[in-house]
């Protein structure tokens, strides 16, 4: 049945509603400007952002949008194909910066207001009707979620598709022809709402000719990408075959589904439950979105993958809208039997308020209240779009110790930020097969850049293990250090060298104080000045009681700079304070260089423990924590 009209041509062109443009732009600037703000604070990470601009990168550059895996250089057109990722380039090669892609995406997410809005114009002749048809789109949890979660190909189609439907509503086929392509150029598996297109212009539409171009173009396509263009690109590490490997990573452990079963129901009601007054009237087309959103509810992938907002769920976005312009059109019709001719508009209007008022609540954006509140990891938090002094400092230090080409592994909020090169690792990998992650790549790198300070949703100490090693490991020299971020070099000159050593002894070799903090007692220190900037610092511990189960970091800062904190290396991951003996003497010894930007002077030593359990702590006031000015620092 083809969708119920009342008129084909609106009395005014949709272009003169300045409330669309506004509202386009007022919720298009709120995504932008959140999108780059968890870019600005060093919240979008490699995974996903950073492949995705690494492999753009690499198209700048002539190569087939390789990124680095664990096993090295892989092709995303052996994964999701998206070759649409080859006309953001142009973009990319005029501001090589993960930035322009996030900026891209939000334009052209927002830019599927317009055929929302036109379609319900067209259908329903109500300029009531096409206001809120684009302000489900713009409102929708999951289309929001969607735009704020890095960049992906579903994202990028969730337009394309719509203006596809616009131009197939108007029988415009070259138009719909060109944004299908566009869509299907986006990832492999837009084929299938693509295809569920041409079923429904089959079942239901007056276009069974179309229909059927449709499904098969769209079978077909997907069929050659799948078992043809990613078996070609596929890297020869791989131990399945590309497709294999696909479903491997979503569906592997299928029989858990059970365990999850209640909060995979919640999610689809996140994804379906806002417009459920008027879905059920056009369920027809929710057909092209059913095999995806099934696929995704069901999956295993990790995530958990099924989550509401995921990505995956974008490509839902369109044939919601169409389901309830297509309910919407049929009570308005009902209306005009029965004589209640205001329901449409009633059953419009409330569901575009359910979208808004799941938005604020089921959304990280400034309608929420959370946003506000700012609990860790929501809102202006800044593990999600707040922004720390700290990532200023990160930012400078990263374009002064790094240098541009060379293969780098980083941590995984740092690694964004070093993207456009050919290598780029990162320390620990959530899909890596090797349980020696980190030892495989260290081969393949001459930098290695941690972030001591883990500052990211989990503990302090996520990569304590590996900065161990990178302490040891005599290849590498500790050349660069500020606030927690360290830079480590291989073959670096002896001289640039940050010496970091600690030992058990029996005898303190430092002048005797004692002073209690935290869980150690300090025993001895000294500063000493080397050269111009460079200090070297030693300390004398003693475990005050048992050893703690979980591990502390002693940090020392010079005066209220919060952004000359010095991370006691040597006792927070070669002999971590679990490790020590008790009634044993800790020697530590490390160098330093004071920042060119702290202005000359004396600056008092605070020293402290913190503990590594919560991440948000050694950020926070020293006050938290025992302090103790232990010395004086002269710098010149």
């Amino acid at each position: 049945m083809e969708l119920t009209r009342m008129s084909s041509r609106p009395a005014q062109p949709w272009f003169f509603d300045p409330l669309l443009w506004l509202t386009m732009a007022i919720i298009g600037g709120m995504l932008m400007l959140l999108s780059l703000a968890r870019y600005w604070g060093y919240n979008a990470l490699m995974l996903d952002l950073g492949n995705m601009s690494q492999a753009i990168w690499s198209a700048t550059h002539g190569q087939p949008l390789v990124f680095t895996q664990p096993t090295g250089a892989y092709s995303r057109l052996a994964g999701h194909v998206e070759f649409f990722y080859f006309l953001l380039a142009p973009l990319y090669l005029l501001w090589p910066n993960p930035q322009i892609l996030l900026i891209s995406q939000a334009l052209l997410a927002t830019a599927g207001a317009i055929p929302a809005y036109r379609l319900a114009l067209r259908q329903l002749d109500s300029r009531f009707a096409a206001r809120c048809s684009a302000l489900i789109y713009l409102l929708y949890p999951v289309m929001q979620t969607a735009v704020l979660f890095d960049l992906h190909g579903d994202t990028l189609a969730m337009p394309l598709l719509l203006f596809a439907l616009d131009a197939l509503d108007r029988k415009d086929w070259r138009s719909y022809g060109l944004w299908l392509a566009l869509a299907l150029s986006c990832k492999v598996y837009v084929a299938a709402p693509v295809a569920g297109i041409g079923a429904y212009l089959w079942l239901w539409g007056s276009e069974r000719r179309v229909g059927l171009i449709t499904l098969f173009a769209a079978v077909g396509y997907g069929g050659v990408v799948f078992f043809g263009v990613r078996e070609w690109f596929a890297s020869p590490q791989l131990e399945h075959s590309a497709a294999t490997a696909y479903v491997r990573h979503y569906y592997s452990d299928l029989h858990l589904i059970t365990e999850s079963l209640l909060p995979r129901l919640l999610h689809g009601m996140v994804v379906f439950g806002p417009l459920l007054l008027l879905l059920w009237r056009g369920w027809r087309w929710l057909l092209p979105a059913l095999p995806l959103s099934a696929a995704v509810l069901l999956s295993t992938g990790p995530g958990p993958s099924y989550h509401y907002a995921a990505h995956h769920y974008a490509l839902v976005v369109p044939f919601l809208v169409m389901a309830v312009l297509d309910g919407a059109a049929r009570d308005q019709a009902r209306g005009l039997l029965t004589g209640q001719t205001w329901r449409w508009r009633a059953n419009l209007g409330l569901s575009t308020l359910l979208v808004l008022v799941m938005g604020s609540l089921m959304v990280d954006q400034p309608l929420n209240p959370r946003f506000w509140q700012a609990p860790p990891g929501n809102g202006l938090h800044h593990w999600a779009y707040g922004v720390m002094p700290r990532d200023a400092v990160t930012t400078r230090f990263l374009a002064q110790h790094v240098p541009p080409d060379v293969p780098v592994v980083a941590s995984v909020n740092l690694a964004t930020r070093l993207i456009n090169r050919e290598t780029v690792h990162i320390v620990r990998h959530p899909d890596s097969k090797y349980e020696d992650h980190f030892l495989k790549v260290l081969d393949h790198v001459d930098y290695v850049v941690i972030n001591t300070l883990f500052d990211w949703r989990t503990n302090t100490t996520y990569e304590q293990k590996e900065l161990g090693y990178m302490l040891q490991d005599a290849s590498f020299g500790l050349v660069a250090a500020r606030d927690g971020l360290v830079v480590f070099e291989r073959a670096a000159p002896p001289a640039t060298h940050l010496q970091q050593t600690v030992r058990l002894t029996t005898t303190n070799p430092l002048p005797a104080v004692t002073h209690a903090l935290g869980p150690a007692q300090l025993r001895g220190v000294e500063l000493l000045p080397l050269e111009g900037r460079r200090f070297r610092a030693s300390f004398v511990w003693q475990l005050q009681g048992p050893p703690p189960e979980d591990d502390w970091v002693a940090i020392s800062q010079l005066g209220e700079r919060s952004d000359a904190r010095i991370v006691h290396l040597p006792t927070y991951a070669s002999l971590p304070i679990s490790t020590w003996p008790s009634e044993t003497l800790v020697w530590e010894t490390f160098e330093f260089i004071v920042p060119d930007d702290l202005p000359a002077g004396s600056y008092p030593w605070h020293v402290a423990w913190y503990p590594t359990t919560d991440p948000a702590t050694p950020f926070v006031d020293v006050a938290v924590a025992t302090d103790l000015v232990v010395a004086t620092l002269e710098v010149r």
